[in-house]
């Protein structure tokens, strides 16, 4: 293989995770993910295959509207992608035990695929879950504090 024909690859794997991001993630087009994702597709060391990646846009899109997933910087070698990317989206259903508050979200994750012959094969993904997770609960606490204030640790002590 020459030096053309590895980065050819590269873009291209590059290329598939951005598809994705666009298609799956930003648009709920769950259908791209046969085009995506292998049939023995391997997610957080279970075999899943396309269904998995679908589930997981199907329920964060039940519990997030307005969903956006921007990449920031790929890094490609080999048969491996490397997405990092932040996610927007404003809650509208329960999500990691929280009610639905209105409330925008913010957060970033990295994924890390390995493609063969053009699909996905293998996803390791990191999301920051739980700065989702501390920006729904604030919202939470403001909900139910109806003066808006917030008490001081030194106003508690007296």
């Amino acid at each position: 293989m020459s030096a053309t024909d590895g980065s050819d690859v590269r873009e291209a794997n590059k290329a598939l995770a951005r598809y994705w991001f666009d298609q799956g993630w930003n648009r709920g087009n769950v259908a791209a993910a046969d085009r995506v994702f292998a049939p023995g597709l391997i997610l957080g060391g279970e075999r899943v295959g396309p269904e998995g990646p679908r589930r997981s846009v199907l329920r964060r899109h039940a519990a997030f509207s307005g969903l956006r997933v921007e990449v920031e910087l790929q890094i490609a070698e080999g048969p491996w992608v490397a997405s990092w990317y932040t996610v927007r989206a404003t809650q509208v259903g329960e999500y990691a035990g929280v009610p639905p508050t209105g409330l925008p979200v913010t957060s970033e994750g990295i994924q890390l695929w390995r493609v063969e012959r053009g699909l996905v094969v293998e996803d390791h993904n990191v999301f920051d879950l739980w700065r989702v997770v501390t920006q729904l609960r604030a919202g939470e606490r403001r909900d139910t504090d109806p003066s808006g204030a917030r008490e001081s640790v030194r106003d508690r002590r007296g």
